[in-house]
């Protein structure tokens, strides 16, 4: 499987993927960053970035418009 195809189904169910779990699975799975990067593009991968009362926080989201 390529990374494209891994990453599809990773985020198809449409909710939000804390972004450095989805990197540390990539990385399991042997998808090197610039994969996954270049992959995210290609796809259309949305961001969405965490913020609380404070603030924005370190968390970011990755998600795929359904």
């Amino acid at each position: 499987m390529n990374a494209k195809h891994w990453l599809e189904l990773e985020l198809m169910d449409g909710g939000l993927h804390l972004a450095e779990g989805v990197r540390r699975n990539a990385a399991a799975h042997g998808y090197s960053k610039a994969e996954l990067k270049a992959e995210r593009k290609e796809l259309g991968v949305k961001t969405y970035h965490q913020f609380d009362e404070d603030g924005a926080t370190a968390n970011w989201f990755w998600y795929l418009e359904v």
